[in-house]
């Protein structure tokens, strides 16, 4: 018994050392999965979820910029990379806005639609941050 115990903790460190890559938090997908099935009809839901999302990747880029400031060298690729992240979160943005706009379930689904494609954007961005190995 202590040994499948040992197992169980050891394959937990193991995922949530590889997921904290360079020390920014994973990425939360469970965020989307929470909202991404709402309806019309629950659209309070579905937009208070955005707004968790929306809250996340500023918390993950305010990580990465503090980050940032403490890198000497080789920073070129950072920067690089980091203009996607910046680029993925005012489109994030966008699609936010698009959705206070929606009057009907057809437009409020594609708007919802859209919102997952940006956040799916965004944390594909932080997850790259987070293999760029600079000093």
């Amino acid at each position: 018994m202590a040994f499948g115990l040992g197992c169980c903790a050891l394959a937990l460190v193991g995922t949530r050392a590889f997921g904290a890559i360079d020390g920014v938090e994973p990425t939360p997908i469970h965020l989307w999965s929470e909202i991404k099935g709402d309806t019309y009809a629950e659209r309070a839901h579905f937009a208070a979820g955005v707004d968790k999302m929306s809250a996340k990747l500023d918390a993950q880029i305010s990580e990465l910029k503090a980050k940032r400031a403490g890198l000497t060298t080789d920073t070129k690729d950072w920067d690089f990379a980091m203009k996607e992240v910046d680029d993925s979160r005012a489109l994030l943005t966008d699609r936010m806005n698009t959705l206070g706009k929606a009057t009907t379930p057809e437009t409020w689904n594609d708007a919802k639609e859209k919102i997952g494609e940006a956040w799916h954007r965004s944390q594909l961005a932080v997850d790259k941050m987070n293999s760029t190995r600079t000093s």
